[in-house]
């Protein structure tokens, strides 16, 4: 089967971080990802159900129960800006966002967001009055300008092989503004401030 098939295949089951093994597996992938990771924010998810719904992104062709991946679906983080939304409209953001290495080359990314998408206009985990789906991604300067792509080797990291915002982009997201958002150490313990594009996507495609 090639990739994009089984792909299409994949779909989100909520995480319950009661469970300790799934709690365990979510750990070791925040990990890899290397983004909230430490135990404490991880613990602090559990009270934050009602703020931040995490999904597995599973593929059954795999084998039963195998986690590729999770994301997660965030009440309202406040990116838009105020008065941008019309009467009964809500914006929810797409976040905690991590494929293990040795499954991206299914492609599943695009389907997982896919499925976010829809769970975001759909009751109980979104709403129908879900218009605006936002995130943040790396601003794609830090792979165009060359005064932003030595970052790489200053954080001891190798430049990916593509940009995460223009991967948004491909999806129907737009960016309306960028800010220094996120902090990192480069390799001799200065601090760094990453740049972050702010993007939205209109759900109901108006």
């Amino acid at each position: 089967m090639d990739p994009e098939s089984r792909a299409s295949k994949c779909y989100l089951s909520p995480i319950n971080l009661d469970d300790a093994d799934e709690f365990t597996e979510l750990r070791r992938q925040r990990l890899i990802c290397g983004w909230e990771s430490d135990h404490q924010t991880l613990e602090s998810w559990k009270s934050k159900r009602d703020l931040k719904k995490l999904f597995w992104i599973t593929v059954p062709d795999l084998g039963p129960g195998l986690r590729a991946g999770h994301i997660s679906l965030d009440k309202s983080s406040a990116l838009l800006e105020p008065g941008f939304l019309r009467k009964n409209e809500i914006e929810l953001s797409l976040s905690s966002f991590f494929i293990l290495p040795e499954y991206r080359a299914l492609r599943l990314g695009k389907h997982a967001v896919m499925l976010l998408e829809k769970l975001a206009t759909t009751e109980p985990y979104g709403s129908p009055c879900c218009r605006y789906l936002t995130l943040t991604a790396l601003s794609k300067k830090y792979f165009y300008d060359e005064e932003w792509r030595g970052m790489w080797d200053r954080v001891g990291m190798q430049m990916p092989s593509f940009s995460i915002q223009e991967w948004y982009e491909r999806l129907g997201y737009v960016s309306w503004k960028e800010e220094p958002l996120y902090e990192e150490r480069t390799m001799d313990g200065e601090k760094i401030v990453l740049w972050e594009a702010f993007m939205k996507k209109d759900l109901w495609g108006l």
